[in-house]
Order: C-alpha cells, then sequence, then structure tokens
C-alpha cells in the first residue's frame, strides 16, 4: 500500500539534469541508489524506525490517466513511492525532503486523483496522504497496523528522532533508550515500552505504559510504567524542556534507587506474552 507522486516539468524548462538528482540523494547517507536495466532505485533505509521508501527513476510512464495532463507539463518518468500506512510525523519528514527536490529542479507534481498537475505545496499533499490513508484503512482496514493517539504519538516519534540529540544534551551522561511498542500476544494490551538499567542515570521519555527493568545480574522484569513512576516519584526529576511527561533519574537519584528495587519487583507482570511492534506500525488515529 504506497502513495505514489509523480513529478512533472514545464516543458520551457531544460531537461532534468538526473546526475545533479543524484547528487542531491547522495548528501544523504539514509539514501542508497541502486541500477538495473529498466529503473533506478533511490531508497531510504530508516533504521530509527525500521522502514523504508524508495523514489524510483523508470524508462516508461507509470502514470494512469497521462491524457487528463496539459501538454505544458512534461513527464520526467522521477516519481516517489511512500507507505500510506505510517505515521503522520514519518509522512511530514518524507514529504519535507520532496519539497526540496521540487525547489530544487523546478518540479511539479501529479496524482492520480489530480485533474492536472499542481504545484508541491506541503500542506495540501499532507492532507492528501491523511485521504488516501483514511480511504485505504475504510476500504482494506489497517492490515496489522495499531491505531494510537495522535498527539501523544507525535511527541513519541519526535522524541525518537530526537535520541542522538538528548545524548549530547545531557553530555552522554544520561542513558537515552528507543521506545519500543509491545502487544501482548492475544492483542488486547498495548503500549509504549522502555529499558530501564537499575542504577544508571535515564531519560524517561513522554507516553510511557511498560518499563523493562534490568537488574545488574541482567534478569528483566517488565512493571507498568504508572507503577514505577509511583514508586520511584521522590527520585525523579521532571524534564519538561523538550516535551511533557518526561522524567529523568540523575546523580545519587539513579544510585538510591537501588533500594525500591524489591517494592518494584512485586508488582512485576508476566513479561513473556509480550512481543515488540514497529514503532512505523502505529497509526496515528482516533
Amino acid at each position: 500500500m504506497a502513495l505514489n507522486i509523480h513529478f512533472f516539468r514545464d516543458n520551457s524548462l531544460p531537461k532534468l539534469d538526473f546526475i545533479k538528482v543524484f547528487e542531491f540523494f547522495d548528501n544523504y547517507p539514509e539514501f542508497s541508489i541502486y541500477y538495473n536495466d529498466d529503473e533506478v532505485e533511490i531508497v531510504y533505509v530508516d533504521n530509527t524506525f525500521n522502514f523504508s521508501y524508495r523514489y524510483l527513476i523508470t524508462k516508461k510512464s507509470r502514470v494512469h490517466g497521462i491524457y487528463k495532463i496539459s501538454p505544458q507539463y512534461g513527464n520526467v518518468n522521477f516519481m516517489l513511492e511512500m507507505p500510506i500506512l505510517i505515521p503522520t510525523f514519518l509522512a511530514k519528514e518524507i514529504l519535507t525532503i520532496a519539497q526540496r527536490v521540487c525547489k530544487l529542479f523546478e518540479l511539479d507534481i501529479y496524482h492520480d486523483s489530480f485533474t492536472d498537475v499542481h504545484p508541491f505545496n506541503l500542506v495540501d499533499v499532507l492532507v492528501l496522504f491523511d485521504n488516501v490513508r483514511r480511504e485505504t484503512i475504510e476500504e482494506q482496514g489497517l492490515g496489522g497496523k495499531i491505531p494510537f493517539n495522535p498527539d501523544k504519538l507525535n511527541e513519541i516519534c519526535k522524541y525518537q528522532r530526537s535520541i542522538e540529540g538528548l545524548r549530547e544534551h545531557y553530555n552522554n551522561e544520561l542513558v537515552v533508550n528507543l521506545v519500543v511498542p509491545i502487544i501482548s500476544d492475544n492483542n488486547d494490551q498495548f503500549g509504549m515500552s522502555y529499558v530501564y538499567q537499575v542504577g544508571k542515570q535515564t531519560l524517561f521519555p513522554p507516553h510511557l505504559e511498560y518499563i523493562y527493568v534490568k537488574e545488574d545480574n541482567n534478569s528483566v522484569f517488565l512493571v507498568k510504567a504508572e507503577d514505577f513512576y509511583r514508586e520511584l516519584a521522590k527520585y525523579l526529576d521532571e524534564e519538561s524542556h523538550f516535551l511533557p511527561n518526561m522524567y529523568s533519574l540523575k546523580g545519587r537519584a539513579a544510585k538510591k534507587v537501588r533500594r525500591e528495587i524489591k517494592k518494584l519487583r512485586k508488582l512485576a507482570i508476566n513479561h513473556q506474552g509480550f512481543k515488540p511492534v514497529r514503532l512505523c506500525d502505529v497509526i496515528d488515529i482516533k
């Protein structure tokens, strides 16, 4: 399931220089370029969110209904193929790069739902993405994706994308881990999880439901975040300068927490009944 956006160029302009297009993508380390006899694939691999998407340069046009398009525009056989069942946060990132491509190479866009070629407008294309995603879900269902509160998911994604920056902000003194969504085997319990190493100075991201507590002997138990925060409240500092509902364990407090671990262990729940989910498979719909 993908949203296909085709690029066009005004025929009064010079021919698109694809060497410069390749140079543009070479500036992004996440993009790799692959060549074969029929097409060039420009693939973006996102290791933080564990998903990918691609641009294609093809020998033949893949535009349906090209007869509708004004002769003012030429099809350059260049398109963006992006997944549709992803968080809006990721769609914005993808389309922001597409916006740069259009601006730099003087390109306009076409989608099958358009009557003609349009100038690229980020707001309009995000509306298109949202509409196509909603229609896809109505017609085909969620396809295993998990619905989640839009505001919360946006903040979680913002945290996830900012991990390296947060580590630098705290001078690499705090552990800043990835958020991992987890779901129970019978799909009746779902939430954002996080790993906490006992004794380590740690930053806790927003909107957690579960925390894996890893002890010095590497044994691990799982507790609900609300129980974790309640038992350790006196040791936690609120970190609201970047996102709401973030907390930290710093300095001596991080060491003193050890005395509370027995209490936490008594609140442990069965972590064997949960499995991880990719964050890109969580969808911001109500």
